[in-house]
């Protein structure tokens, strides 16, 4: 996958992306507002909004999944409040490789061209990896 125009902060158990001139912390600072697909060009968008440093010029952020490979929606904790899936716990870099457990594929170090996934956790223990050719940071006004 290429981040047309981020990086996260640190390729294991991140919180924040760096792009459009801005921090954005999807933990402490943002809602996710959901994923939407779209099968007539293959992408997908995930949502958040935005308070914090970002917020005085963006109310909110995109990202936008282009070619797709893959999407895996995993189930949540039943015991846990649904407010717990509005909040991400962190975002890494897995491998392409399938194993029942994502975790397993998280490497603290990633050689330039090596393929991999982007899995985002979330506080309701719900998890969300998408596999894609491009994915690319909108700030939304």
């Amino acid at each position: 996958m290429e981040l047309v125009n981020f990086e996260l902060a640190n390729p294991s158990f991140s919180i924040e992306l760096i792009g459009l001139g801005f921090v954005w912390d999807l933990h402490n600072a943002a809602t996710f507002l959901g994923i939407t697909l779209d099968a007539n060009d293959n992408s997908a968008v995930m949502k958040w909004s935005t308070s914090g440093h970002p917020a005085a010029k963006y109310n909110g952020c995109d990202l936008v999944f282009k070619d797709l490979e893959n999407i895996v929606v995993s189930a949540r904790d039943k015991e846990l409040p649904y407010s717990e899936d509005l909040c991400v716990s962190s975002i890494s870099k897995v491998s392409a490789e399938s194993v029942d457990i994502p975790e397993r594929r998280i490497k603290v170090a990633w050689n330039p061209g090596d393929p991999y996934r982007l899995l985002f956790q979330f506080q309701s223990r719900r998890y969300i990896e998408i596999g894609a050719k491009t994915a690319e940071l909108i700030g939304i006004p």
